[in-house]
């Protein structure tokens, strides 16, 4: 490959080092990520996740391993559940906001269709997927694209080990990278078929994307050569059977590079010169037209993005290169071509690298973060240990060791034998008062419970967790307010991880509002305001919107805080007495509004015949205004009438 290749110098669109410069990209990024350690760093956090320990000293597969015996406590485990449940309790709410402030209504249609979307989509099943990502590995990142085949915009959440961003710390990564690269595995007929190519080499990319955890199996349950608790070796290694592959299922590894390209192409025309009075041809001195040349310079890549996919070939034709070969080499696919520059320019996925990530806990250096684990782990090693140890001092006490007096004429075979056959132990020495016993058990020290609380508490504190967050109840508070305080004040703590899963619902909109800007051929129906109104995406192209979502929307909500809120909400006539007693639960609510308003209705009729209604029609206005259809309390609507309904007597 040619020297001069750069990222501000590419070799154009299908030259010879295509596909050795994207491959020398990837390995960039890949060599980067291992030099911080990462692909290591995730097989720990997913070992100690699943609650496994025994792991592979290498990363090859089939490795040796580092094994202890110990007895998970995985509290690691049920703490990442905990906090995944909390930040993703509910749908997200917000809105599309009108950058161009036309006034249109356009921003209503767009929120309702993307609450559709997301629903049709289930992202909130993605968003708890990413959430889990996020807090197993440190980091999560998401991949937007255009499903063809469904005609709707799409996300895919991308495993951290086949992630490979450029090095470098980027806060917004798809606006500051100068690339970023996928590797995912595809089978090899089909990727010949879809790029219509032969020659793909098989490649499974075992060690690359960290596809040793499809092996790593926990021990059998109860078994005596269980290898848990040890944080610093994750799990155990099956070796794959000796069977080789079919041909029909071969894999290969597919690599994406999105990368920044600003190369122009000049292009010149000639005009003739015209006079604007007889629009006859101009003429010089020598009777030669006269003649204009007009240069236009244009981007190769019109949002200067370019994707290259290359793979490995399986016969290289050229030995001195990479091996790898092209599979497609295009300008963004995120913007539609067909669209005029002037609107696509105004959507969202213009002169953006298809990504948007967040982490579980920001690392000021990186964007890999880092995971709560890395914090946590040493302890959890502990209480492992201590509580592994615990189990064994009560197996011990339950089956404390046999002393027998040698060559009293009872052997080992024999005290087996008893055990295994008649299930109790009866022995018959042939020597007269031969020694047996049990051996005496010392007991537990003092400390060992202490010590045990001691580092649950650490761990606790560290992960900020508080009692009235897992369900019980804090020594000496019993008040609801109180316990209702410390669990806002835990989602105040964990405020950094619900703003990671806001903005990644907001990424997740506005990405699916440019696609739409940008593919949305086919019309939709979605209810505005009660009213069915039409959609088609590529109408609002070269509009401008955002998208906000409400701080916290997705954390939930318990019944105190939501009756705390009911009576902060009455007290300013912003709901009524229905609205206040449904959010108490209040016993029999509904009759209670049928008092209510029977005495309101009795004071209203008094005013009546005051004011000269006679007491009969005031009795049979007041029957029919308490029938079950029409009165305050009822929930349900009212059955249709035909006609007007009979004027009150008297009225």
């Amino acid at each position: 490959m040619e020297n001069e290749w750069n990222l501000t110098n590419i070799p154009p669109r299908g030259h010879v080092d295509v596909a050795d410069f994207a491959f020398q990209l990837f390995e960039i990024a890949r060599i980067e990520k291992e030099r911080l350690g990462k692909p290591n760093d995730f097989l720990n956090n997913y070992a100690l996740y699943r609650g496994q320990s025994s792991r592979q000293v290498t990363a090859k597969k089939g490795g040796p391993q580092q094994k202890k015996n110990l007895t998970p406590v995985n509290l690691y485990f049920a703490n990442v559940e905990r906090t995944v449940s909390t930040i993703t309790a509910r749908n997200p709410t917000g809105e599309v906001v009108d950058l161009d402030g036309i006034g249109d209504d356009a921003e209503n249609v767009l929120s309702m269709q993307l609450k559709k979307w997301w629903k049709d989509t289930d992202q909130l099943l993605k968003t708890r997927t990413t959430a889990r990502t996020m807090e197993v590995y440190g980091l999560t990142s998401e991949k937007p694209f255009w499903d063809k085949l469904k005609d709707r915009p799409d996300i895919m959440i991308t495993d951290p080990f086949t992630f490979f961003p450029a090095p470098g710390n980027w806060d917004d990564i798809s606006e500051e990278a100068p690339y970023i690269a996928y590797a995912y595995l595809g089978f090899v007929s089909k990727i010949e078929a879809e790029f219509e190519v032969t020659g793909i080499a098989k490649d499974e990319a075992y060690d690359l994307l960290g596809s040793v955890r499809e092996d790593f199996k926990p021990p059998a349950y109860g078994g005596q050569k269980q290898t848990v608790g040890n944080y610093a070796d994750p799990m155990t290694v099956v070796r794959p059977g000796e069977g080789g592959v079919a041909k029909a299922i071969e894999r290969c590894l597919i690599i994406e590079v999105w990368l920044r390209d600003d190369r122009t192409n000049t292009s010149t025309i000639e005009k003739p010169l015209i006079d604007e009075v007889t629009q006859q041809p101009l003429l010089d001195d020598a009777g030669a037209q006269k003649i204009e040349i007009i240069s236009t310079t244009e981007k190769i890549c019109p949002d200067g993005i370019r994707k290259i996919t290359i793979t490995k070939a399986k016969n290289p034709t050229h030995k001195d290169k990479s091996g790898y070969m092209v599979l497609d080499d295009s300008a963004n696919p995120n913007i539609n071509p067909a669209l005029p520059m002037e609107q696509a320019s105004a959507t969202f996925p213009w002169g953006r690298l298809p990504v948007y990530h967040a982490n579980s806990y920001k690392d000021l250096v990186s964007i890999w973060g880092f995971a709560a684990s890395e914090q946590v782990g040493d302890l959890i090693v502990k209480i492992n240990l201590i509580f592994s140890k615990l189990i064994a001092y009560v197996i011990n006490v339950m089956t404390p060791p046999l002393v027998v007096q040698q060559h009293c004429g009872i052997t080992r075979e024999m005290i087996e034998s008893s055990i295994t056959k008649a299930g109790r132990l009866i022995l018959m020495p042939t020597t007269p008062n031969a020694l047996i016993k049990f051996l005496e058990i010392p007991s537990l020290p003092s400390t060992f419970f202490q010590v045990l609380d001691l580092i649950v508490k650490f761990f606790d504190r560290i992960y900020q967790i508080e009692d009235a967050d897992r369900g019980k109840s804090p020594s000496r508070i019993v008040a609801a307010s109180a316990i209702v305080a410390l669990q806002e004040r835990n989602q105040i703590v964990m405020q950094t991880k619900t703003s990671a899963i806001d903005n990644i619902a907001e990424n997740r909109a506005r990405w699916a509002i440019g696609l739409y800007q940008n593919f949305g051929t086919q019309v939709d129906s979605v209810n505005v305001g009660g009213q069915p109104t039409e959609f088609r995406g590529t109408n609002y192209a070269g509009r401008r919107f955002g998208y906000v979502v409400e701080a916290g929307s997705t954390t939930p909500r318990t019944s105190l805080q939501i009756q705390d809120l009911a009576f902060k909400l009455a007290e300013g006539k912003f709901i009524g007495q229905r609205g206040l007693l449904e959010a108490l639960n209040w016993p029999n609510w509904k009759e209670e509004i049928e008092r209510t308003a029977e005495s309101q209705l009795d004071q209203a009729l008094q005013i009546l015949i005051d004011a000269g209604l006679p007491e009969d029609g005031a009795i049979k206005l007041k029957q029919m205004l308490m029938e079950p259809q029409g009165g305050p309390g009822d929930t349900k609507k009212p059955p249709a009438t035909e006609g007007k309904a009979p004027a009150a007597p008297g009225v």
